[in-house]
């Protein structure tokens, strides 16, 4: 994959995550846009939203650890 086209397809998930539409239906689309859809982006629009995932963890671990123990005490 082409490195500015990897950027973008980083952008567009940062940008849609949170919006009340799904992020993966901007992926799939900007990648038929540029023309490469079908199953050889899945692994690495995979990567996008764990790190996604892993980002968002990092940035509300205060929250999501008192969540957890006023879950469990």
């Amino acid at each position: 994959m082409i490195f500015w086209l990897a950027v973008f397809y980083g952008a567009v998930q940062g940008l849609t995550e949170f919006l009340p539409i799904s992020s993966s239906g901007h992926l799939a689309i900007a990648a038929l846009l540029f023309g490469e859809g079908g199953q050889d982006n899945v692994a690495f629009f995979l990567l996008l939203h764990l790190a996604t995932f892993i980002a968002v963890c990092l940035v509300y671990w205060k929250d999501i650890w008192t969540l957890l123990q006023e879950l469990f005490l």
